[in-house]
């Protein structure tokens, strides 16, 4: 969760309010004597997980991730278990038979979520797969991607070709 609070609308805050809100976001107690200390709870981060990075999955994540999917949505990550890990945009968008690319980003949020759930992601960092910025094609006027590629963990590829019998 973000909380996003400028510096106008923090000096209209009570002082009590504002040392609360530092002492939850600093972990040390309030400077008022009388606002009770907050509670901070320690934050456990997820090992190996990065920002912008595909999550690896073993056999059995992948399994539970594919779990329920429909057949063209298997047929998304179908395209992800190849040798590269890679799809392209175009490619996937003929396989869900979609010209709108939100169609792409609906599938990602509802495979994050749920890949988020199997591999207890307190932090939301993982990713099924991630966008490569190099590969993007661009419009003449360099103002709507046409196209670009989509890659998993090449791990997590492999188990996909596994799990989905490619």
């Amino acid at each position: 969760m973000q909380i996003v609070i400028d510096s106008t609308d923090f000096r209209r805050l009570s002082e009590g309010t504002r040392d609360e809100i530092l002492a939850v976001f600093s972990g040390t107690r309030p400077a008022s004597k009388n606002v009770s200390p907050v509670p901070v709870p320690a934050r456990r981060e997820t090992p190996g997980l990065r920002w912008r990075e595909p999550v690896v999955l073993d056999h059995d994540q992948a399994a539970k991730l594919v779990h329920g999917l429909s057949e063209k949505q298997k047929d998304i990550l179908r395209a992800f278990a190849n040798a590269k890990g890679r799809a392209g945009m175009k490619a996937l968008t003929k396989i869900t038979g979609d010209k709108h690319l939100s169609t792409i980003s609906q599938f990602q949020n509802l495979v994050t979520r749920k890949l988020r759930r199997i591999i207890d992601d307190p932090d939301k960092k993982a990713q099924l797969f991630a966008w490569d910025f190099d590969k993007t094609k661009w419009d003449e006027g360099d103002t709507t991607i046409i196209d670009g590629e989509y890659f998993v963990a090449l791990p997590t590829a492999k188990v996909l070709r596994e799990v989905l019998k490619v």
